[in-house]
């Protein structure tokens, strides 16, 4: 990773090394990814300031890299999206359950990784 996610290298309750790990990963899928996993990574990539903006609400970190308050943030944007079922594809409502997915991983919500 090109820079330190936060103080001790860490993003929310994960270790910068294993959020490299997940990214390296899907990154190097052979195929294409299904929605729910391009919405991981990009939520992922985002997180470690690889993406200037959150994958689902476009807001835009205060720093290099977001905050704790800014994950948690992206991650009920997400959620909210994922509900809207009147003015959201099915595609995205997907993409955005892969961020969720992703960044309740990161913030120690679940174990379960995307």
């Amino acid at each position: 990773m090109s820079r330190d996610c936060s103080p001790g290298g860490r993003v929310g309750t994960r270790t910068a090394a294993e959020v490299d790990a997940v990214i390296a990963r899907l990154s190097g899928s052979p195929q294409p990814l299904p929605a729910p996993l391009r919405g991981a990574l990009a939520a992922y990539e985002w997180a470690v300031g690889r993406r200037p903006v959150a994958p689902v609400s476009g807001s835009q970190a205060l720093d290099a890299v977001p905050t704790e308050a800014q994950l948690v943030g992206e991650e009920r944007a997400s959620l909210r999206r994922v509900h809207d079922r009147v003015g959201t594809s099915l595609a995205e409502r997907d993409f955005a359950l892969g961020a969720v997915r992703a960044l309740a991983w990161l913030l120690g919500y679940t174990g379960d990784q995307p």
